[in-house]
């Protein structure tokens, strides 16, 4: 039987890697017979578990790039993480499954595959830095830019209906100067 694997609560990032002990014609079998999820769930022992994002493959399939790469590549799992284990990787043959955390919504678990997997490592994926940086430079400082011009209520223009007006009384005057 294989080892237990303990998932923490609220486990985000992580993958575990399982190579898969059967014959891959046999897999191949149970992937064209029935769902890649309830296969997976057959072979991790666990019913109950989400598997819509495991990821059952032939190693074959990634021939000149290798499994160490596929997860470096493919998953942004640092290199440092994968060297100690990348000779194991790169010589696994048949079929792999990759479990990712989201699996487990959350939950603490623990699994109990049977004979057919086999773990063969746990790694994380890159985590870009979080939190946030000062800003260094003059114009980044909160009211450091320049005011707007506000135009001065007190100080108004003539609008175009005065000069209307005026208009029509210098009109109504030079009529009446004219009678």
């Amino acid at each position: 039987m294989s080892a237990r694997v303990e998932v923490q609560s609220q486990e985000r990032g992580k993958i575990r890697v399982f190579a898969i002990n059967k014959p891959a014609s046999e897999i191949e079998t149970a992937l064209k017979t029935m769902p890649k999820s309830d296969l997976a769930r057959d072979l991790l022992g666990d019913p109950h578990l989400n598997t819509a994002s495991t990821e059952i493959f032939p190693i074959a399939d990634l021939t000149g790039m290798g499994l160490g790469a596929y997860l470096s590549e493919g998953y942004a799992v640092p290199s440092d993480q994968i060297a100690p284990d990348r000779s194991k990787l790169d010589a696994l043959e048949g079929y792999a499954l990759l479990l990712f955390s989201d699996s487990f919504a959350g939950a603490e678990t623990t699994l109990t595959p049977g004979e057919a997997l086999t773990l063969i490592a746990t790694y994380s994926e890159y985590q870009p830095p979080t939190g946030t940086t000062t800003m260094a430079s003059e114009s980044a400082r909160p009211y450091s830019g320049q005011a707007s011009k506000r135009p001065d209520p007190a100080r108004k223009k003539p609008t175009g209906s005065m000069i209307i007006v005026l208009a029509i009384v210098v009109l109504a005057a030079l009529v009446l100067w004219l009678l």
